[in-house]
């Protein structure tokens, strides 16, 4: 029973479940942390022997492993609420369920290939969740750069000089200036002009 239910598993490409049979309690572990294992009876003919079977009668029961992280919220933006999480998933080999391998049978190398094959899966998984999580960084860094970039111009815009606007404003108020004098001058000199022609 046990085997036919493995190797079904198998042949749907499902390696992170495994059925085992201890003490006549059908056990069914899962190496994926976080998640439920359940299975689906569908409807069959004839008689179920669980003694045939090496099985005996009782009832189901099941435990969840929660999922191990070393995640923090790490803020993005203006909002403490801008937040990208950064969870590092546990890669050891026992978490990838490689630690206790034994190949020195043709069962345990066939199982071994099965579980390798999860262990490849896993990983690469966590790698892609990883770049992932990378390229969010480096696009948010981006626009960090890009908004610090903005209110630099918007701040330059505010507070610096025009300074070819001022130089001209200066040379229109030095000619401004200079006509004054002039014009000042020659209002001077017309009393004399006026008393030399009296005389």
């Amino acid at each position: 029973m046990v085997e036919q239910i493995n190797s079904g598993l198998q042949d749907e490409g499902e390696y992170t479940v495994v059925a085992s049979n201890e003490s006549g309690t059908l056990t069914l572990t899962t190496l994926d942390s976080g998640d439920n294992a359940s299975i689906t009876l569908e409807d069959g003919t004839g008689t179920l022997n669980l003694a045939t079977l090496g099985l005996t009668a009782g009832t189901t029961s099941g435990t969840a492993t929660e999922v191990d992280t070393t995640g923090a919220d790490i803020v993005v933006g203006s909002s403490s609420a801008d937040t990208i999480n950064l969870a590092l998933p546990e890669l050891t080999t026992e978490a990838l369920g490689i630690a206790e391998l034994d190949i020195s049978t043709a069962d345990g190398a066939k199982e071994a290939l099965s579980v390798l094959d999860m262990a490849i899966d896993e990983v690469s998984n966590a790698r892609a969740e990883m770049g992932a999580t990378m390229s969010r960084f480096e696009f948010r860094s981006e626009q960090i750069d890009t908004s610090i970039e903005n209110l630099d111009a918007a701040q330059s815009a505010i507070a610096d000089v025009d300074i070819a606007k001022e130089q001209a404003a200066l040379s229109a108020a030095s000619v401004k200036v200079q006509a004054a004098v002039a014009a000042a001058t020659q209002a001077n000199e017309m009393p004399e002009n006026l008393l030399s022609l009296i005389r």
